[in-house]
């Protein structure tokens, strides 16, 4: 079985996303599925320093095709990601893959790609990555609409099957009336060792919470140092520090570090940049609480990796993996909004207990294993294409 996944960007910078679906091809080709990826040499402002463009490289143990990226100067359209050379390369190659996988939306990569597959006739499966939600549909809410009208809802509507990582995902989507069946499965993670046990809760020492993420306002960090400053307000004997791991565009950056000296965390806050591999697991093994108060997460994938280390989670009702969360014991599920995530980081000061980190590992290990979900994925994949020759 061929499948070819179209993405636009494979940036860790962009998020969990770009960093999942190398995953997740790594995976199904450990079940016997000839995947592969088809992108951009996107970086974020930049390129990708590791990716050549135009032919095929292995890519993190991975096939990998990337093209050039043209930015327009159009600040509106600045994040489509064109790329020629990957339309005209998926024009003349795309009938030798069985099957298209393709994630995001409203970008040139997979618009492209979801175009020239109905044209073609061969099936593809869409992973929104959360870009139906309301929150995300009411951003660049004119550009997004447009696209829409003209192109994206064929797209969506010819679809074999729409991707969701939740539950939670799907059900966002129920008003837009998308006639496609619906594939429910998440993503997986890879801990930093399978055969770990959880570590006693660190007794002594400031109270550690960290922020791991992309920094963006979706992440709504401005809400965590609103509700932390809070906290050090009403409890100011408390010894806690929040380490900021991630990086965004550099002027939202300089106005979230604003806010925090303009909040008085300037000394609690460690900010770290852009942080990955070993460094990345060091730093959520050795924390006590992992924190993501977001507006909208479709699946949160930097939260599943903070359960895989065995550190509990805070996290907003949107992000879609809090119910898992909850039902799991491993973590506390908190309103965004300061006064409530005040309250719900006062009573976190207590540091989470043995049985909470156990609970971390198990929800991981159970329900978030690339193992088991790249075999579902596999039947699924085959299931599109019985019915796709049926018709």
């Amino acid at each position: 079985m061929r499948v070819l996944h179209v993405i636009p960007s494979i940036s860790p910078l962009r998020g969990g996303p770009s960093r999942a679906v190398i995953d997740m091809v790594a995976a199904l080709r450990l079940q016997d599925v000839d995947a592969a990826i088809l992108t951009t040499n996107d970086h974020g402002p930049g390129l990708h320093p590791d990716l050549v463009t135009g032919r095929w490289q292995w890519h993190q143990g991975v096939p990998v095709l990337a093209f050039p990226r043209w930015s327009p100067p159009v600040a509106a359209l600045r994040e489509f990601a064109f790329s020629p050379g990957l339309n005209c390369w998926l024009a003349r190659n795309l009938k030798q893959y069985q099957l298209l996988h393709i994630h995001a939306l409203f970008s040139y990569p997979s618009t492209s790609a979801m175009a020239q597959s109905r044209w073609a006739g061969v099936p593809y499966i869409l992973r929104s990555i959360g870009q139906l939600s309301p929150w995300s549909l009411a951003q660049s809410r004119g550009r997004k609409r447009l696209l829409l009208r003209l192109i994206e809802r064929s797209n969506l509507q010819r679809a074999a099957a729409l991707h969701f990582t939740t539950t939670a995902e799907r059900d966002e989507t129920a008003a837009l009336a998308l006639a496609p069946p619906s594939l429910v499965l998440p993503l997986g993670v890879h801990g930093p060792d399978p055969t770990q046990s959880p570590e006693a809760p660190n007794a002594s020492g400031p109270v550690r919470f960290l922020f791991l993420s992309r920094l963006h306002p979706k992440k709504q960090l401005e809400k965590l140092l609103e509700a932390l400053a809070l906290l050090q307000r009403r409890r100011p004997e408390a010894t806690w520090e929040l380490a900021i791991a991630g990086d965004g565009e550099p002027a939202y950056v300089m106005a979230l570090q604003e806010l925090a000296r303009g909040l008085g965390l300037e000394a609690r806050c460690r900010w770290l940049g852009f942080v990955e591999g070993d460094a990345k697991w060091q730093l959520l093994k050795a924390a006590d609480w992992y924190v993501l108060p977001s507006a909208a997460e479709n699946f949160g994938i930097a939260a599943v990796e903070a359960l895989a280390a065995g550190t509990p989670v805070i996290l907003s009702p949107e992000v879609a993996v809090a119910a898992d969360v909850a039902r799991a014991g491993a973590g506390l599920i908190s309103a965004s909004d300061p006064e409530a995530l005040a309250q719900t980081l006062a009573s976190a000061l207590e540091r989470p207990s043995l049985a909470m980190r156990a609970s971390a590992l198990n929800l991981a290990r159970m329900d978030f294993s690339w193992s088991t979900i790249a075999l579902q994925l596999r039947d699924a994949y085959r299931q599109v294409l019985t019915s796709s020759s049926g018709r």
